[in-house]
């Protein structure tokens, strides 16, 4: 991972960004990945979450015996590049040069598996959905990859900022999360498509990760198989509440806390309490929050 410019954003956001970069190509590779940084940002920057779990090549121009003096969030690195001046026989113009440790190898020299990109399916198709308690148009229609302007036409609704709990509303959904879904008297289960994770499947229907790997009894939450059955729900109860089945809410891209709060039924301050959050109108994809 090379990172260097971060748009004005926090220390701690572009730590959450990178750490969720570094997994997902980590997961879809099945390789290890490690992170390119210059001192400043290595020294200042990222944080010892990124630095304990991935291996550093850093960039120092100059004599990089001096690195052992100097700082930073890692305890070593593998890899230096200590010009960008370099001269190499064949090669007309100047190169980068660098010093490599035999950690930098892979252990595993095996190819990397052929990975779809979720975003490239177009599967259309049209669902029902049952409007809960401290739903808005805006979450639904996040939730499902649609528009508000989407759901008020296909459902003739006058008015966006009144709906009622109860009220069922149709979706055209193109989102990943469009495979084989059965809603009986007892459950809701949903037929696992290429390219779907269990981020996606939880946050599509309104329930953590941690509830879908509890109900289904799932190993590794990284590892889910297309054609693979997952329980959803365990009732119909219109009044389903994760909060039950689960005491944590891994965040996702988009949330915020009052939308998180609305969802499990709590208030902000409660969850602000409860979390020991400074500021509710800061929180990052991938954080955990205590809901009880």
């Amino acid at each position: 991972m090379d990172y260097e410019v971060f748009g004005g954003v926090s220390i701690e956001e572009s730590n959450s960004i990178a750490q969720v970069f570094l997994e997902s190509v980590k997961r879809l590779t099945n390789k290890e990945v490690i992170v390119y940084s210059d001192l400043s940002n290595a020294r200042d920057r990222f944080g010892r979450g990124i630095a304990d779990n991935y291996e550093l090549w850093i960039a120092y121009y100059g004599d990089y015996n001096n690195l052992r003096y100097m700082e930073t969030s890692w305890d070593r690195w593998i890899g230096v590049q200590y010009t960008d001046r370099g001269v190499v026989p064949g090669i007309r113009g100047k190169v980068d040069r660098d010093l490599y440790t035999e950690s930098i190898f892979l252990s595993d020299a095996s190819e990397i598996p052929h990975t779809e990109n979720p975003n490239d399916t177009n599967n259309t198709e049209t669902i029902f959905y049952t409007i809960q308690s401290g739903d808005t148009l805006s979450e639904i229609a996040s939730r499902y990859g649609t528009t508000v302007q989407e759901l008020i036409e296909m459902n003739s609704i006058s008015n966006p900022n009144l709906i009622y709990p109860g009220e069922t509303i149709r979706i055209s959904t193109n989102s990943t999360i469009s495979g084989s879904e059965t809603r009986g008297t007892g459950s809701i289960v949903y037929t696992v498509k290429r390219g779907n994770t269990l981020s996606q499947i939880a946050k599509a229907y309104g329930v953590s990760v941690e509830h879908i790997v509890e109900i289904n009894q799932i190993q590794d939450p990284n590892l889910i198989y297309p054609g693979e059955k997952l329980r959803i729900t365990e009732s119909t109860n219109q009044n389903f509440n994760p909060v039950a089945q689960s005491n944590y809410y891994t965040v996702q891209t988009g949330d915020t806390l009052s939308g998180i709060a609305r969802r499990y039924g709590v208030s902000v301050q409660y969850l602000v309490r409860l979390n020991g959050i400074h500021n509710p109108n800061l929180i990052y994809p991938g954080e955990m929050l205590k809901l009880s």
